[in-house]
C-alpha cells in the first residue's frame, strides 16, 4: 500500500523525471528523454512487453512524447498526455480494434511497459457478488446498456469469478449503482461465481480502419491506484 504523496511522485519520477527526494534521482546517465506510447488490441497482461497484442497496420508506429511537463501532466496520482497524441493513419493492413495503451521505453520491439491505461474514462472502484451476478459501481454515473466495460485488478484486490482482467463487456443492465454485463452485446449476463472487486472503467474503443488516424486524447489517465 503506497501513500497518497508517494504515489504521485511516482509517477512524477516516470513521467516528468522529476527526482523523488532523498530516495531516487532521474538516472545520471543516458536518461530517457522521450517516453514511447502504443496501442493494444487487447490487454498486454501484467507479464507482456509493449509488442503484446499490439496493434499492426501499414502506417502505424509508436509516439515517442516528451519526458517532462509538457509532455505529461501528473497530479493527483493521476498521468495524462498534455496534449493529443496523434497515431499514423491506416493505409493498409489488417487494422483492428484499440482497447488499452501502454508507456514504454522502446521505440519498436519487446520494450518494457512502464504503464498501461483503458481507451475510456475510469469509473472507481466496484465490487461484485454471486447473488443476481452484481457489480456494484459507487456513484455510478453515465453508463447505460450496450455501453463498454473493462475491470481490472489493483494491489490487494481479487477479481469476482467470471470476470476476465482487460476483457471488454458489454452493459445489459443498470439499476442504480449496479450493472450486469454480458460478453457480448444483448447476450446473457456473465455468471459471477465468486465475489471479488477493482477498478472499472467505460471502454471507448477506437475502430481502426483504411482511413482512420487514432488519437489518444488528454483523458486518457494512468492512475496510480
Amino acid at each position: 500500500m503506497k501513500a497518497s504523496t508517494f504515489r504521485n511522485d511516482s509517477l512524477a519520477l516516470i513521467f516528468n523525471a522529476t527526482p523523488i527526494a532523498n530516495i531516487a534521482d532521474n538516472a545520471a546517465t543516458s536518461p530517457l528523454t522521450a517516453l514511447q506510447v502504443a496501442l493494444h488490441t487487447a490487454f498486454p497482461g501484467l507479464g507482456g512487453n509493449q509488442s503484446s497484442s499490439e496493434i499492426a497496420y501499414t502506417g502505424y508506429g509508436r509516439i515517442a512524447v516528451a519526458r517532462n511537463s509538457g509532455g505529461w501532466t501528473v497530479t493527483g496520482n493521476v498521468a495524462a498526455p498534455t496534449a493529443a497524441i496523434q497515431f499514423g493513419e491506416m493505409t493498409g493492413g489488417a487494422g483492428g480494434v484499440a482497447t488499452h495503451f501502454s508507456v514504454g521505453t522502446a521505440a519498436s520491439g519487446t520494450g518494457k511497459i512502464l504503464r498501461m491505461g483503458v481507451l475510456g474514462s475510469r469509473l472507481g472502484p466496484f465490487s461484485a457478488v454471486v447473488s443476481g451476478n452484481a457489480i456494484s459501481i459507487p456513484g455510478l454515473s453515465g453508463v447505460a446498456v450496450n455501453d463498454r466495460v473493462i475491470f481490472h485488478a489493483v494491489d490487494g484486490s481479487s477479481l469476482p469469478g467470471g470476470i476476465t482482467e482487460g476483457q471488454s463487456y458489454w452493459v445489459i443492465s443498470v439499476t442504480g449503482d449496479v450493472i450486469t454485463v454480458s460478453a457480448t452485446q444483448g447476450g446473457a449476463s456473465i455468471t459471477i461465481s465468486s465475489a471479488g472487486d477493482g477498478i472499472a472503467y467505460r471502454s471507448t474503443p477506437i475502430s481502426v480502419t483504411t482511413g482512420v488516424a487514432p488519437q489518444l486524447k488528454t483523458t486518457s489517465q494512468i492512475v496510480e491506484e
